[in-house]
C-alpha cells in the first residue's frame, strides 16, 4: 500500500544513536497454564534463561533470587504478523463510502489520497521514523504480537535506524535471530507483482535468492481484488511466470483467486495470508478460504493495517472468529485461528525452530491472558477468540518482560512507564523502549499528525 509515501519514508536513513533495549534478565520463572501443541500444562513453570525456554516443569525450580511470577493465566506463544503496513497504523480508521474492484482503485482515488496518502507523505519522514516505529509497535504489542512484517525498505541492503531493533521482532528488517547487525534477514516483503510495484530486475533477484537458499520467504500482495476483476486475475500468472510461485511464497490477500488457482497455489507449495476485516471493508468480500482449506493450502491470519483492518492480531482473530461462525458455517475453530496467527506463520516463514510454539529450546516469546469462562466449549483458545486487549496481562519477547500489568512487571524486576489501555492500568518496560519514553513519543506524534491535517489513531478500539 502507498508506494510513494512508503518510498519517501524509508529512503536515505542515517542511523542515529538510539537507546537500545536492555538485555534480558539472565533468568526468569513464570507460572501459568501453558498452551502447547500437545495440550495445556496446567499450573506449570516456564524456566527462562538467556532469552530461551530451558524447561517447562510442574514443580517450581529451586532457584533462590530468580524473579518469579506465579499466575493462573493462560500462556500462549506470541503472535506472528505476516501482513502489516506498520507505518500507516498511526492513521485513524478509514471507512470508505463504497467498495472497490481492486486495490488499485482505492490507491488511486483522490479521496483516499487526501485522507491518508498526502498526510502520510508529510509525516513518514526519516526524522519521525523512530517515533512511528515505537508507537505502532506498542499498538501491536498490546494485542500479543511479538513478531511482525512490513517496516523494511525496498532495498534490504539499506539499514534502518537502530530503533528497528526495539520492541517487536521485525521479520524483514531485524529479528536478532542472526546476530546484532541488520542486513541478515531471510524474509522479503513486497507490495505486488505488477510493474508499478516490482520491476523485472527485482523479481529476478528475488527468484535467484530463493533458488540459492538465501531467501526463506517472499510475502507478496497477490489478487487483492474481486474474482471478476481482470487486473487482479493476471497476477498469479505473472508471479508464476517470474519464477516466484514457490514453496517459499506467501500470497497476501488472494481475494480474487478461484478454486482452480488455489489448487495451483497448493501444488506449488505456496501459502496465503488472510486479512478478512480489511477485505470486507474495502471490497465487500474476502479470500475463498473455504476452497483454500479444501485444497490443502496453508493459511495464515494477519490484520493488514489499522485504517481498514484490525489494530492488532488479537482483534483480527476475533473478527475472523465471527466470520467463521457467521459466514463459513464454523469452518475454523478458535484453536485453528490462534494457530493461524502463531505456529502456522512461524512454519511459513521457516522460523518455527525459534518461535511460534512454547517448548524447551524455543525463544521466550509469549503472552499471558485471562482465562474466559464464557467460551469454555472452545477450550483455552476461546479466551483469545472472545478476549480483548485488556485481558492480556504480560508480553515477553526474547525473555524480556516488555508490556503488562504494573504488578506483573514489578514482580519481574522491570522499570516501568505507565500506560492506560481501554481504561485498564498497564505498563511498558521503560528500558526496552527504542525511542525513549512512550508518553513523549505519543505527544510528538499527536502534534505532527495535527500539523499534517489529521489525528493520531488510538492504540486500540475499545469495544465491550
Amino acid at each position: 500500500m502507498l508506494r510513494v509515501a512508503l518510498i519517501a519514508f524509508i529512503a536515505a536513513f542515517i542511523a542515529a544513536p538510539i537507546r537500545a533495549a536492555q538485555p534480558a534478565a539472565n533468568r526468569l520463572l513464570i507460572r501459568g497454564n501453558i498452551v502447547t501443541p500437545d495440550g495445556v500444562f496446567s499450573g506449570a513453570w516456564l524456566d527462562i534463561r538467556d532469552g530461551r525456554i530451558v524447561h517447562i516443569e510442574r514443580e517450581k525450580p529451586d532457584l533462590p533470587g530468580v524473579p518469579a511470577l506465579e499466575t493462573s493465566d493462560l500462556v500462549f506463544p506470541g503472535f506472528i504478523d505476516l501482513h502489516n503496513h506498520p507505518a500507516f497504523n498511526i492513521f485513524p480508521r478509514w471507512t470508505p463510502p463504497r467498495k472497490f474492484p481492486n486495490r488499485y482503485a482505492w490507491r488511486d482515488w483522490d479521496v483516499y489520497r487526501a485522507r491518508i496518502e498526502t498526510p502520510a507523505r508529510a509525516i513518514q519522514t526519516a526524522e519521525n521514523f523512530c517515533d512511528i516505529d515505537e508507537y505502532v509497535e506498542v499498538k501491536g504489542l498490546i494485542g500479543g504480537t511479538t513478531s511482525m512484517i512490513g517496516f523494511s525498505g525496498r532495498d534490504p541492503a539499506t539499514p534502518q535506524p537502530d530503533c528497528i531493533k526495539g520492541l517487536i521482532r521485525n521479520l524483514d528488517a531485524y529479528t536478532g535471530f542472526y546476530g546484532p547487525d541488520q542486513g541478515h534477514e531471510r524474509i522479503v516483503n513486497s507490495i505486488g507483482i505488477l510493474p508499478r510495484d516490482m520491476d523485472a530486475d527485482s523479481a529476478a533477484r528475488i527468484a535467484q535468492g530463493i533458488a540459492a537458499g538465501g531467501i526463506d520467504l517472499l510475502a507478496i500482495h497477490i489478487a487483492e481484488g474481486l474474482p471478476e476483476d481482470a487486473e487482479s486475475a493476471q497476477e498469479l500468472d505473472m508471479l508464476e511466470a517470474r519464477g516466484l510461485l514457490t514453496a517459499h511464497t506467501a500470497l497476501i490477500h488472494s481475494v480474487g483467486l478461484s478454486p482452480s488457482q488455489l489448487a495451483r497455489v497448493h501444488r506449488a507449495g505456496a501459502s496465503i495470508v488472510w486479512s478478512p476485516r480489511s477485505n470486507f471493508e474495502l471490497y465487500g468480500a474476502t479470500a475463498n478460504v473455504a476452497a483454500a482449506f479444501r485444497e490443502g493450502v496453508t493459511i495464515s491470519l494477519a490484520p493488514d493495517w489499522s485504517p481498514s483492518g484490525s489494530d492488532n492480531m488479537l482483534d483480527e482473530i476475533k473478527y475472523a472468529w465471527g466470520v467463521s461462525r457467521n459466514r463459513l458455517d464454523g469452518l475454523f475453530s478458535a484453536r485453528q485461528l490462534v494457530e493461524m496467527a502463531s505456529s502456522v506463520p512461524a512454519r511459513v516463514a521457516r522460523i518455527d525452530d525459534k518461535v511460534g510454539t512454547l517448548a524447551p529450546g524455543m525463544l521466550a516469546d509469549f503472552f499471558l491472558v485471562h482465562p474466559q469462562t464464557k467460551t469454555a466449549a472452545a477450550g483455552p483458545y476461546g479466551s483469545i477468540a472472545d478476549g480483548t486487549v485488556t485481558d492480556i496481562d504480560l508480553v515477553v519477547i526474547s525473555g524480556i518482560p516488555t508490556y503488562g500489568t504494573p504488578d506483573f512487571l514489578r514482580t519481574l524486576g522491570v522499570k516501568t512507564e505507565p500506560l492506560t489501555v481501554c481504561g485498564a492500568h498497564r505498563a511498558l518496560n521503560a528500558d526496552a523502549l527504542p525511542d525513549g519514553p512512550y508518553a513523549q513519543v505519543e505527544a510528538r506524534l499527536q502534534a505532527k499528525m495535527k500539523a499534517a491535517g489529521t489525528e493520531l489513531a488510538p492504540l486500540a478500539e475499545c469495544v465491550p
